[in-house]
């Protein structure tokens, strides 16, 4: 098997500071990327199968000649890995027609982000996988590399609003609305923030279905706590310009009780966020789907340290500090 060509690329993790759940269903969301990231490399091959490895413990082999959709026959892996592995057919079926030849590549990823915990890992992997395997052929436009993993997360959650892939493209703060242009945050202070992972894994299409059926069967409360979740949204903006940290960390704190009112918090999360309360924190609040994953605590630059402090003397082990990062999609 010969190696015809090497490209590399790296996409962000996120974080969702406000408007989780209610941004499915046009109302404003904040997030930002973080300073964790995916790499992928793609090597053009002789073959025409497309290979993928993941350093997240998967390996899985398909061929690039057409796109088998995923069930029993597949292994554990192909399943988990198919929406990477439609994103790769999609670009290198785009050449195909260019050139008549069916390519064979090979996708090794490395993620830094941890799995299952809310932070944007397969909205990432898909934005780096089709950056990394477009640039085998010519360097692409971030918007195409939007549209282009929006599409294969979308198989993975089929009503998504697209910010996950967004952000982690495009990089920064930003205030995100579903399917309309979104504009950059400039936030006067930095924001320092710890993530905090509960280490129960969750099903985002699980807690998706859950609001949808809670918006269903309770309309009347749901556009109330959509009224208010923009409400906090557009003061959040306010806040950010003006660097005020304590006027943040409290908008955090209403975020969360709404989606605690939701339905999509639980215990162990809520406990977590009264610590962190507790502990110095100006605002803490469950980042991304809820139900398990992350919990998200802003504190004034001076706490931070001894709030990790008191985080390892606890015994907490899954928490890691992070900066909002500029950087969206990197292409070697």
């Amino acid at each position: 098997m010969t190696c015809v060509k090497i490209a590399r690329a790296s996409a962000p993790a996120k974080v969702m500071l406000f408007g989780e759940h209610f941004v499915v269903y046009g109302c404003p969301a904040i997030l930002g990327s973080i300073d964790k990231r995916v790499s992928v490399t793609a090597k053009q091959t002789e073959s025409e199968k497309i290979n993928i490895n993941s350093n997240m413990g998967f390996l899985a082999s398909y061929s690039s000649e057409s796109l088998d959709k995923p069930g029993p026959q597949f292994s554990e892996a192909q399943n988990t890995l198919y929406p990477i592995y439609a994103a790769v057919h999609d670009v290198l079926k785009d050449h195909f027609e260019v050139d008549g030849r069916h390519h064979g590549v090979e996708i090794d990823i490395k993620s830094d982000i941890p799995w299952g915990a809310g932070l944007g890992s397969s909205a990432a992997s898909c934005v780096a996988t089709v950056g990394a395997v477009k640039s085998l052929f010519l360097k692409p436009e971030k918007e195409w590399v939007y549209s282009r993993a929006l599409g294969a997360e979308r198989i993975i959650h089929e009503n998504s609003s697209g910010a996950d892939c967004n952000i982690s493209t495009f990089g920064g703060l930003i205030y995100y609305i579903k399917d309309t242009r979104n504009k950059k945050i400039s936030s006067k202070a930095e924001l320092s923030l710890v993530v905090l992972i509960t280490g129960i894994k969750h099903s985002t299409r699980s807690q998706v279905s859950f609001v949808k059926n809670f918006r269903n069967q309770n309309r009347s409360l749901f556009n109330d706590l959509a009224n208010r979740a923009t409400r906090v949204c557009d003061k959040a903006v306010s806040a950010m310009r003006s660097g005020d940290i304590i006027k943040l960390g409290e908008l955090m704190n209403e975020n969360h009780m709404l989606l605690k009112d939701l339905g999509v918090s639980n215990d162990e999360i809520n406990d977590l966020i009264r610590f962190c309360l507790d502990n110095g924190a100006t605002g803490a609040k469950l980042t991304g789907a809820g139900g398990g994953g992350s919990v998200v605590a802003l504190l004034s630059n001076e706490n931070q340290a001894s709030f990790v402090r008191k985080l390892g003397k606890k015994g907490f082990r899954q928490y890691f500090p992070v900066r909002i990062s500029s950087y969206g999609l990197l292409i070697e």
